[in-house]
């Protein structure tokens, strides 16, 4: 279970740090291009740190939990790959549960929508790959 642990700490702590400037980033630059595809547009983005915590807060969660939940012969290898998926379209989707229970889900147009979230969540799901998840094979059982 450490290793699941620093694991976890590694993805969310990262998304955290990252979401905010990638996104702030990829705004300026859509706004930047808008001129140039329409004449009249209106454009509105919300962004707040506290959407941002409750994501990364539901992705240490599901990470948590899907590394719990593995069956098979041996408990203490991770399956990568399953695990990052799973994790991530169940931290989406209660995610956007979140966002529709609060409101903030039905003022955003899919652009809207994709600029402000899409980069958390692509950060999310590149740290879960990108890092390292050692088996627990080697450490020893408490009985």
């Amino acid at each position: 279970m450490k290793q699941a642990l620093t694991y976890t700490l590694k993805v969310t702590l990262t998304t955290l740090l990252f979401c905010l400037p990638v996104t702030f980033v990829i705004m300026m630059g859509f706004v930047r291009l808008l001129p140039l595809i329409f004449s009249n547009y209106s454009f509105s983005v919300h962004l707040d740190i506290r959407e941002a915590v409750v994501f990364v807060i539901l992705t240490f969660c599901a990470l948590l939990f899907y590394m719990r939940k593995i069956r098979g012969a041996s408990q203490l290898i991770y399956n990568k790959r399953n695990i990052a998926i799973n994790a991530m379209m169940a931290s989406i989707a209660v995610f956007l549960i979140y966002l529709w229970l609060c409101g903030k889900l039905m003022s955003l147009s899919i652009s809207e929508f994709l600029i402000t979230y899409a980069p958390t969540f692509s950060i999310a799901f590149v740290c879960m790959r990108i890092y390292p998840l050692k088996n627990e094979e080697n450490e020893a059982k408490l009985v």
